[in-house]
């Protein structure tokens, strides 16, 4: 699930960016959680832990570009999409995790534009804790190849090596259905980011061969393509 917050003084502008960010979401399956604020001074107070942040630069008490500073002093890794009528700004407001600006009123196609960036930044960097029977760790999701089936559990291919895991791949699939990961065979689930190309077979990026189930071969390509056009846009 992704977090994501507005904070905007316009209740107007903030009643649009919601329904466009519930149609966003809602058409990409994605799972979310919004949060509204009125002023940046409730953002802090109520010490909000959002991934995404959709901030007006001109608001009353601390501005959009004050609440950019905080966030980055205090070390918080949000993601922000700048919305304001003064483009005037724009400079002083460019900084760490600062993907854009949106002009008033926001247009649904550059909204879902900076997401897409946003979004797939958020995948890129989040780990998975991987449990064996006697240790417990981290891995990169943009570091796993693949997931391989051992009876009721699991192993993890990843770039950093082979890794047991107490989940099934059954489990892996339903945490992973929103992440780029597919269930190509009843034996794997591979992740879209490090196929090298599919043909009869999936090439994995570290040159492993994996099957494709008969029936699952048309849903597969699909879903390839869908992955390999939205990563162009």
């Amino acid at each position: 699930m992704i977090k994501v917050a507005i904070c905007e003084d316009d209740k107007l502008c903030s009643k649009t960016i919601r329904k466009m960010l519930n149609q966003y979401f809602t058409e990409r399956g994605i799972e979310y959680q919004l949060r509204e604020y009125e002023s940046a001074n409730s953002f802090i107070i109520q010490k909000v832990m959002a991934e995404i942040l959709i901030l007006d630069i001109e608001m009353d008490g601390i501005t959009g570009i004050e609440l950019k500073d905080w966030l980055c002093t205090n070390g918080e890794d949000v993601k922000i999409l700048f919305v304001t009528n003064y483009m005037e700004f724009m400079p002083e407001a460019f900084g760490r995790n600062v993907y854009g600006f949106l002009g008033k009123p926001v247009a649904f196609g550059d909204l879902a534009k900076y997401l897409n960036r946003m979004t797939e930044d958020i995948e890129e960097n989040r780990s998975l804790v991987i449990k064996s029977v006697d240790k417990e760790f981290a891995i990169k999701m943009n570091h796993i190849f693949y997931f391989e089936s051992e009876d009721k559990y699991s192993r993890v291919v990843s770039k950093d090596g082979r890794h047991f895991s107490d989940k099934s791949l059954g489990q892996w699939e339903e945490e992973l259905r929103e992440s780029f990961f597919f269930r190509c065979h009843k034996r794997y689930l591979v992740n879209f980011r490090n196929i090298y190309k599919v043909e009869s077979f999936i090439w994995m990026c570290n040159g492993d061969e994996i099957p494709i189930s008969r029936r699952k071969g048309k849903e597969l390509r699909d879903s390839y393509r869908e992955y390999i056009i939205r990563k162009a846009r």
